[in-house]
């Protein structure tokens, strides 16, 4: 409960309490303070419940914040965890495989090249002045029909 509706309904009371006694001694100035002290604490009371209003839906908000972000994490930790661990695993067995691709040819590319030497160094040879040809700067290139 807010300090402002206590005080509220304390100023309240004893604006009650001024108008009784002035309406008694027939005071009108004491009945009219305790008129005003009423109206005072009302209203003070009235902010005091605002104010408590207020606190209870900021923490009703709070709780649902706490909750919601919960719920988040245990999606997150059930769902999606297994599931980029599904992904991995279908990426790690493909890798394997790609792996697996890579070495039979090498291999195979070992066994022609056991079995044909000459024809490997002529096609290397080959290779590389096709690349020369490719790659050699056009000012230096000296054309052989001139």
């Amino acid at each position: 409960m807010d300090e402002d509706r206590l005080k509220g309904s304390a100023q309240n009371l004893g604006g009650k309490a001024k108008d009784a006694v002035g309406g008694a001694l027939g005071d009108t100035k004491l009945q009219g303070e305790g008129k005003a002290d009423q109206a005072s604490g009302t209203v003070r009371n009235a902010v005091g419940g605002a104010k408590d209003a207020v606190r209870d839906f900021s923490e009703d908000a709070q709780g649902e914040i706490t909750r919601l972000r919960g719920e988040v994490e245990r999606l997150m930790r059930d769902r999606v965890s297994p599931a980029l661990s599904g992904a991995a695993d279908t990426a790690g067995d493909y890798a394997q495989r790609a792996k697996d691709v890579a070495v039979r040819q090498s291999e195979q590319a070992v066994e022609v090249i056991k079995e044909n030497p000459l024809v490997t160094v002529g096609l290397v040879a080959a290779v590389a002045f096709l690349l020369g040809r490719l790659t050699a700067d056009s000012r230096t290139y000296v054309q052989p029909w001139r």
